[in-house]
């Protein structure tokens, strides 16, 4: 039984031998988000909030801190984006103050008792709103203009972290990909294994 034993000790050695070796192999050029002991402190870009990491933001993220051209972009996003918020805020708040207006002004509206006079401040409210309509439809299509163009760089924003970050998974894969030969070193010790074992089993099974 211990010359059973031994040689299965000797293999199972080599076997964590070949798995230690494996993992101090040092990686070449991995990114900061793909080394296994990465501490995360990177912040999300998109402001999403997620329990899972997101590889692509980390990635483009890292990349962005030595690209000068994406630096210049992600600045010039936040320069919009308040610049967006800062010049719909006058807007935004008309509108929200004559909208107030014309809901207060239908609910005295319908306070009047005298049908004829009801009908004809309802008329002198409804050709108000018209004209109040036709003075901020210029306002109105700036906005939706607006948006669209916000609407396009957050499509772009996307596309560009996706392939910026793309680009460094491809890079890690090429020069990363794991050897073969630690799984196959296990593989051989198992055959070996598995032969000593049979050897050992027709033995018994003839006592």
């Amino acid at each position: 039984m211990k010359k059973v034993l031994l040689p299965i000790f000797v293999l199972v050695l080599i076997a964590c031998s070949s798995r230690k070796e494996n993992k101090t192999i040092p990686q070449a050029d991995v990114p900061k988000a793909l080394q296994d002991n990465k501490e995360s402190s990177l912040i999300s870009i998109s402001k999403r909030s997620s329990y899972d990491r997101d590889l692509v933001e980390e990635l483009y993220k890292e990349k962005m801190k030595s690209t000068p051209v994406l630096q210049e972009i992600e600045a010039l996003i936040d320069k919009l984006n308040d610049a967006e918020a800062d010049s719909l805020e006058i807007y935004k708040d008309f509108k929200a103050k004559n909208q107030q207006y014309y809901n207060a002004a239908g609910s005295h509206l319908s306070s009047i008792k005298d049908s004829l006079l009801k009908k004809e401040i309802q008329s002198v409210i409804g050709r108000n709103t018209l004209t109040y309509n036709y003075k901020i439809s210029g306002l109105n299509a700036l906005v939706s203009n607006l948006n669209s163009k916000s609407v396009s760089v957050d499509d772009r924003h996307t596309i560009l972290m996706i392939l910026i970050s793309l680009g460094m998974m491809n890079e890690y894969q090429d020069k990363n990909l794991p050897s073969s030969k630690p799984i196959e070193a296990v593989i051989t010790n198992y055959n070996s294994l598995i032969q000593k074992m049979d050897s050992v089993i027709n033995k018994n099974k003839r006592t």
